[in-house]
């Protein structure tokens, strides 16, 4: 009897053990049909049975690549929240991604944020605070009595910018200090020309220092004639800015002038320049 009970025991546990392992096989032999199944719903915008049948897929094999497609099911059917969270959760139950596949997932995160940010509904400008009304203390004044004197300032040209002329003299002084280094090039030119022409007044002509002391003089002339321009140049400025300063001292003179009406009184200031 003991021995029959063991029997019917082994007899149960191994056909519970096939029947496992027969539905086992169906659930795998069935896969392939079931990922298709979501993969269709996702394309055609049935998104609560396309997630469902991946989040059943993932309960069976504990596969993390059924909650990126969720993701991208999620994506292709602009929920970008929904996405952008279970791209994450992959990222989170798969810690050890080659760099090649992180940057791919971070890149549908990306994309999700961006277009998240294109629905975000603009920020409305801060309204201006409206102008406040004029008080009545800023009403009209009334118009003169007899008694009221009023004071009449006549407008006086604007001042006319004064020239001491120390510019012009200071330019002239550069200007003749120019025309005497220029004479005095001039005057070092012409005398490594004269002592050139000493050196040839022997009885051999050398054709090299003939020319070099062309060119001297030729540098000693030019030298001449720059300083002396220079020199005439700064002596005309530096007289120029003479006069211009003497010019420029005048005087100027403001008057008081009373003005009288019937009802009215008033005082004008009068400016003169001499």
């Amino acid at each position: 009897m003991r021995m029959t009970s063991v029997a019917f025991l082994a007899v149960l546990a191994t056909l519970h053990s096939s029947v496992r392992y027969a539905e086992a096989s169906s659930r795998s032999d069935k896969r392939p049909a079931r990922e298709k199944a979501a993969k269709k719903a996702c394309i055609t915008g049935d998104v609560r049975k396309g997630i469902d049948l991946l989040g059943d897929l993932f309960v069976e094999t504990n596969d993390a690549t059924y909650v990126y497609n969720q993701g991208r099911c999620f994506e292709q059917n602009h929920r970008w929240d929904d996405a952008i969270d279970r791209f994450k959760e992959y990222l989170r139950k798969v810690p050890d991604l080659r760099a090649t596949e992180k940057a791919d997932v971070e890149g549908h995160i990306s994309g999700c944020e961006v277009e998240q940010a294109k629905l975000a509904p603009p920020s409305a400008a801060p309204l201006a605070p409206p102008a406040p009304a004029p008080s009545p203390a800023a009403a009209a004044p009334p118009p003169p009595s007899k008694s009221t004197v009023s004071l009449v300032a006549t407008p006086t040209p604007p001042a006319v910018e004064q020239h001491s002329g120390s510019r012009l003299r200071t330019a002239g002084i550069v200007t003749a200090s120019v025309g005497v280094l220029a004479l005095a090039g001039g005057l070092v030119c012409n005398l490594q020309a004269n002592s050139l022409a000493t050196d040839l007044s022997g009885p051999t002509y050398d054709r090299g220092k003939a020319s070099t002391r062309d060119t001297y003089m030729a540098l000693g002339w030019v030298g001449y004639g720059v300083g002396a321009a220079a020199l005439a140049t700064g002596a005309t400025l530096f007289f120029l800015g003479g006069r211009s300063g003497a010019m420029a001292e005048t005087s100027t003179a403001v008057s008081i002038v009373p003005a009288f009406a019937p009802g009215l009184a008033s005082l004008s200031l009068r400016g003169s320049y001499q």
